[in-house]
This record gives structure tokens, C-alpha cells and sequence, in this order.
């Protein structure tokens, strides 16, 4: 099918209209990969009009390599007829960029493929907030397993060790050691505990004391001035010349070096070392540092009872902090989504709110009903990438509009599947528009392979929609939400899930979002 077939019926106002108010990057091309049309950031990048943009292909624009690699792609989509989305890296200005590049075909009434829809996205400041939330992430969980230590090990060098072992134990460091002498007056420090996959380089490493030592290096210099030292690009390094080449053949590229000064016979540093040619992030610095006074108090609480006892308790208290941590970060995701779309805003609370009743009404404990709250607060997480146009839109969604909507749990799944929450928090959002008989999406999950806490939002979810008012429509009642969820019961919902909401409702324990008007309206 040529474009002229095809312009007229993917070109109308609607459609035009709808991509014009994206923030992103849209093409629309025909089979043969020849473009029908584009937004007008598209057109601006291109520094050509939108109508001069029909019948010309990416040849037209891009270097040949890449413009055939796009139109390999293009193909790949048509022939399948499944959306596909990578990220690839891009230097703009001297600057490494990531841009994610969605492509989804367009089908006719008939369901025959007629062109796609091509959405490039600049996500380069969310690559830098995931990475940065995953290093905070790794970080929390050594300091977390480095607390356990305090508590279990049965002597100092124990210790040492065990903090070792807890900072490599997911082997995002391949190298964790602590090195230190008894006394000022020793020449030379010694690795008193290591561990991790590059173990062996700690078991060469011979480090001066002397300030005229040559081989002081950074370990040595952070015990002395007594300050963290954080270098990347390692092998570089004027004060690293002579572990250069060791260094090299372990694939040691960055390091951060924290003292650790417990008493007069204990002075030592805690060194971390990255395969990563990139620095360690202020917030790992943070981490390890407070990793490092942990430790440096857990020594000295060991010397006396009443000082253990109090470690313990010092303990307890920080791994609550850092759960807190976790629902603090959580809270500050949600508001970023709902400052975008304040028509919603509070939805995600409420939700949780509902969710954590119905929760309690079939008896799940304390651990997992926190799980089920968190979920709820994050739960429509993947909104972030649709325009708050589209999400505050009063009238109906036009199908790629819908379809830019229903991808939110997978994007809310991407973002948090790879941070170690104590519960399940990326699959329960992924599921939470799954329903019972396999209707829903995005995997078309059915039965008992939905998790219950999904169950529980998807309910939640529906009832606090309903129920609640919005400033395109008043509040539909907590009646007509009963009725609804009654009706689905037992087909898309669970039937225990739908009764325990109802007992909720009809006692009153859950009050709807009602906005509030201002004196005079």
C-alpha cells in the first residue's frame, strides 16, 4: 500500500491533533517506511516544514548505516504487527545522551498493517534518576546486610570480614577490602579482610605508610588526612602509578576510600573499588560512609556490654530508617507523577488507602499489607511517559492515545523491577489491570497467576475511580461502585477481594476524594 493510499485515513484532524501534543518525537510512515507525516518537533529537528515531509524516507536525513538499520527495524514491526522499543546511547553537544525509540504498527479495520507510528523520546535524566536510584538502592542493601554483621559476628576480624562480605555479595563491587595497622609507628598497612571476584589484588598490594612513601596511594592518603576519597578513571591517577598495571588485569577502574578510625589500635579505610571507569555517586559516597561509621561504632560497642547493648538498639533504629527510606522514596516518585497530572492527584493515596483496608479485612499481616500500601502509592508509576494532556483529556481517548495509556504498568514494572524491595512491588504494579478470566492487560494474566495484592489494587482502583470526584465529572457515588464491582465479581474479579471491599464500604471505613470548592464557586 503506497502512502497516497494511506495519507487520508492517517492523516485526519484527530490524529494531527493528537500527536501535535506530544512532547516527543512522531512519524507516521506507510509499509515502505516512507513518511506520511511527523509532529512539529520532529519537523524542527529536521529544520523542514511538516508538509515537505511526505514520500521521503530516513536516507533523506540520516547517515546511510543508521537510516538502513531504521528501516530494518520498521520491517520487523510490520511483519509482526508487535510494538518494538530499545534505547540506544547518542552524543549531542559533546554530552552521552540516551534516547528510547517506540515503534508500533497501525492497523486498518480489517486488522491489516498499514504503516506505524515511530516515537523517538529523550529519557537521558531518567537513565541518570534509575541509575541513581539503583547505585542508592545497592548501596542501602550492603549497608542493610553490613548491620546484620554487627549483630552476628563473633569477633572484630569477623566483622571486618563480614562487612566485606556483605558489600560484594550481589557483586555490583567486585572488590571490598579494609586495610589498617595497629599502630602510627608500623611502616607498612596491611589488608586486614577482602572480598569480592578481584580478591586476589588485594593479596598483592603492598602499601607505604611514610608520607615520602612512593607508594602511598589512595588508601594511605585517606587514612591520613582523615578524609573519604573518591577517584574514577583510576589507572590515571598520579598517586595509583605503582598498582597500575595489577589493577588493570583485575579490571579495577574506580575507587572510594573512607577511614575507619575505631580506637587507638584500630586505624584503618574501608576501600571499594568499581569496574566502572565512572565515579561512585554522592549517594553511594553517603551510603558508605554512614556504612563505615556503623561499623566503626559496632567495634567500639563491642568493648564493653552496656556499648553493645546500645549498638543493638542503634541498629534496630537505622534499619527502621532505612525501611522509612524506602516509603520516603516511593512518596517522592508518586508526587512527581501527580505534580503532571494534578487532576488525579491524591488518586495513588487513596487507592493505597483502600487497598490496605481491604487488605486487612482478609487478614494479611503487617509485612505485606506495608508491601500492598507501597504498591498502591506507586501504582500508576508508568503515567510518567504520557502526556498530562492525554491523562486529563475529559472527552474519549482516540485509540493511540488509549494505547499510550495501557503501556503504564509495564513502564511502572521497567522502572522497579531491578531495585530488591522486601516485597514484590514491579510485579504487583505490572498486574494491577490484569483481570480473573484473562482480559486484562499487559499480559493477559488470568486466575490464581495474578497476585493477590494486584487483585486487591485492581479492585481498590476501580471503586476510588467511581467513587471519587474529578474536575471533568462529579463523583459517581460509592453505590454505583458497589454495583460495578459486584457485577465483575467472580468473572475479572475475585470474588473474596470484591465481598471484603463491600464489608469496607458499607461500614463507612473508606471516605471517597471529594473536591473541595472555594468560598463563593
Amino acid at each position: 500500500m503506497d502512502a497516497r493510499s494511506t495519507s487520508k485515513p492517517l492523516t485526519d484532524y484527530t490524529l494531527q491533533a493528537a500527536i501535535r501534543q506530544l512532547p516527543d518525537r512522531v512519524i507516521i510512515k506507510d509499509t515502505h517506511s516512507r513518511f506520511i507525516t511527523c509532529n512539529q518537533r520532529f519537523a524542527d529537528d529536521l529544520g523542514i516544514r511538516i508538509e515537505d515531509i511526505a514520500g521521503k524516507t530516513d536516507h533523506d536525513f540520516f547517515p546511510p548505516a543508521l537510516a538502513a538499520s531504521y528501516q530494518a527495524d520498521d520491517r520487523k514491526v510490520i511483519a509482526s504487527g508487535v510494538a518494538m522499543v530499545q534505547e540506544e546511547p547518542y552524543v549531542l553537544d559533546g554530552k552521552h545522551c540516551w534516547l528510547e525509540t517506540s515503534k508500533s504498527p497501525i492497523f486498518d479495520t480489517a486488522g491489516l498493517c498499514i504503516g506505524l507510528t515511530v516515537i523517538f523520546k529523550d529519557i537521558t535524566q531518567q537513565k541518570q534518576d534509575r541509575d541513581e536510584m539503583q547505585r542508592r538502592a545497592w548501596a542501602l542493601q550492603a549497608n542493610s546486610r553490613t548491620n546484620q554483621a554487627l549483630v552476628q559476628a563473633s569477633d572484630e576480624q569477623a566483622l571486618l570480614q563480614a562487612v566485606c562480605d556483605a558489600i560484594v555479595a550481589d557483586q555490583r563491587y567486585p572488590l571490598a577490602l579494609i586495610a589498617g595497622m595497629q599502630d602510627l609507628q608500623q611502616q607498612r598497612l596491611h589488608v586486614l579482610a577482602a572480598a569480592g571476584s578481584a580478591h586476589a589484588y588485594s593479596t598483592q598490594l603492598d602499601i607505604g605508610w611514610s608520607a615520602e612513601s612512593a607508594n602511598e596511594g589512595p588508601i594511605a592518603s585517606c587514612i591520613r588526612q582523615g578524609n573519604t576519597i573518591n577517584i574514577s578513571a583510576l589507572q590515571q591517577h598520579p598517586s595509583f602509578q605503582p598498582w597500575k598495571s595489577l589493577a588493570s588485569q583485575h579490571g579495577l577502574h574506580a575507587i572510594v576510600a573512607i577511614p575507619l578510625v575505631a580506637g587507638p589500635d584500630l586505624i584503618c579505610a574501608l576501600a571499594v573499588y568499581s569496574g566502572s571507569g565512572q565515579s561512585f555517586s554522592p549517594v553511594e559516597v553517603q551510603v558508605f560512609e554512614e556504612l563505615t561509621r556503623n561499623v566503626q561504632f559496632g567495634i567500639q560497642s563491642r568493648r564493653t556490654r552496656v556499648a553493645y547493648q546500645q549498638s543493638l538498639q542503634e541498629q534496630a533504629a537505622h534499619a527502621q530508617v532505612l525501611e522509612n527510606a524506602l516509603e520516603n522514596a516511593l512518596a517522592a516518585i508518586a508526587s512527581v507523577l501527580e505534580q503532571r497530572d494534578p487532576y488525579t492527584a491524591g488518586h495513588q493515596k487513596h487507592v493505597a488507602e483502600l487497598a490496605v483496608l481491604i487488605g486487612q479485612e482478609l487478614r494479611l499481616d503487617a509485612h505485606r499489607l506495608r508491601g500492598l500500601y507501597l504498591s498502591g502509592v506507586v501504582h500508576d508509576l508508568g503515567k510518567i511517559e504520557v502526556p498530562a494532556e492525554i491523562l486529563s483529556k475529559p472527552s474519549r481517548l482516540h485509540p493511540v492515545e488509549f494505547a499510550l495509556v495501557k503501556r503504564h504498568p509495564e513502564v511502572g514494572y521497567h522502572i522497579l523491577k531491578n531495585i530488591d524491595f522486601p516485597w514484590p512491588i514491579a510485579d504487583i504494579i505490572r498486574q494491577h489491570h490484569e483481570y480473573l478470566d484473562g482480559s486484562g492487560y499487559p499480559l493477559g494474566l488470568s486466575g490464581k497467576s495474578i497476585l493477590l495484592e494486584s487483585r486487591i489494587l485492581t479492585v481498590a482502583d476501580i471503586v476510588e475511580s467511581m467513587s471519587s470526584d474529578r474536575p471533568y465529572r462529579a463523583a459517581l457515588g460509592i453505590g454505583q461502585a458497589i454495583a460495578q464491582i459486584r457485577l465483575m465479581r467472580g468473572t475479572q474479579l475475585d470474588p473474596d477481594v470484591v465481598d471484603a471491599c463491600i464489608r469496607v464500604l458499607e461500614r463507612g471505613d473508606f471516605t471517597p476524594h471529594l473536591l473541595t470548592l472555594e468560598a463563593g464557586d
